[in-house]
């Protein structure tokens, strides 16, 4: 996918609006008797599905299922149109009224704001430019900042939020040195209490033909709305030489279970957010696993995620 830019208004970023951006706007309408309620739904659901789809162009990860704009509840009580960032914050995704006029909620915490006219007729939108913070409840469209710039500013965000939770970063360069933070433990203790003896060696990519040499696990609770589902993470680290580091990320059912929940989906993301490698769990599938190489310092995080369930663990090598 590409953009293009207006030739009167170099700031300005064109971006269609897609057959499923529309159905899915619809979908959300139709779920509220009020047209008034509906109508604003449908326009905050096709400004936040613009957005969603430019920053899915540029490599950077969103999540619609944990929005309020995705949530019905809200939908009707909350005049919100907000994309979450992963590891960033929430974009508040604001249409533009055809007065011009760009409304902004107060009171809520937000990363950025991005004000979008749509043009359905013509069916494309235009990404006028956005702000880090607003103070009133209308938002001038002269003081937008270039959509250019705004991959810079999430960087930016990025970068700061890996330097505020860096005490709570797991470090792989201790592990090396024999020390883990609370809450990891030997894999083959975790797995035992479940009656699992993984021999470490298979799974969706050619592994090493001989397991890493560390191999710790935590346990992470996929909390559904009918019930649990428990799953195993273990990571695998090995120095390979002073400039890098061999790294093996394994998902393993739990609860006595025989096979992984299908759907389940393991993301590794760059320092930038990026998805770098994913794998998703099919109808049998008693593991998923992850191989990379890194280098000491480097950030990465795993995503696992199960349905509308998202954990998200950082690490830095």
């Amino acid at each position: 996918m590409t953009y293009s830019q207006s030739a009167t208004d170099a700031a300005r970023l064109i971006w269609p609006i897609t057959q499923q951006g529309k159905r899915i706007a619809q979908q959300f309408a139709r779920d509220h008797g009020l047209p008034d309620i509906a109508e604003r739904v449908r326009r905050n659901t096709l400004a936040v599905w613009v957005l969603h789809e430019f920053l899915e162009a540029l490599g950077i990860l969103t999540d619609l299922a944990t929005s309020d704009s995705w949530n019905p509840a809200m939908q009707l009580t909350e005049d919100v149109a907000d994309l979450v960032v992963p590891g960033v914050g929430r974009l508040e995704c604001r249409p533009v009224e055809e007065a011009g006029v760009c409304t902004v909620p107060l009171g809520v915490e937000r990363i950025g704001y991005v004000a979008v006219a749509l043009d359905e007729a013509a069916g494309e939108a235009s990404l006028l430019g956005f702000v880090p913070e607003v103070a009133l409840a209308q938002l001038g469209l002269d003081r937008l900042q270039p959509m250019d710039d705004f991959p810079t500013h999430l960087h930016q965000l990025r970068q700061g939020a890996l330097g505020q939770e860096a005490s709570q970063l797991t470090r792989l360069s201790r592990w090396l040195e024999g020390y883990f933070e609370s809450g990891w433990q030997s894999a083959e203790d975790l797995l035992a209490q479940y009656l699992w003896t993984p021999a470490f060696r298979q799974g969706g990519q050619p592994a090493p033909q001989t397991p890493l040499q560390i191999k710790r696990a935590k346990q992470l609770d996929l909390g559904l709305k009918l019930g649990t589902e428990q799953v195993a993470l273990v990571l695998e680290v090995e120095q390979e030489n002073e400039s890098a580091v061999n790294i093996g990320l394994r998902l393993y059912p739990l609860e006595g279970r025989l096979y992984l929940p299908e759907g389940l989906t393991v993301k590794i993301l760059d320092g930038e957010n990026t998805v770098c490698l994913t794998a998703q769990s099919r109808s049998a599938d008693n593991y998923l696993q992850l191989y990379f190489r890194g280098h000491p310092g480097e950030p990465f995080s795993a995503q696992v995620t199960l349905g509308d369930v998202s954990i998200v663990e950082n690490f830095i090598i």
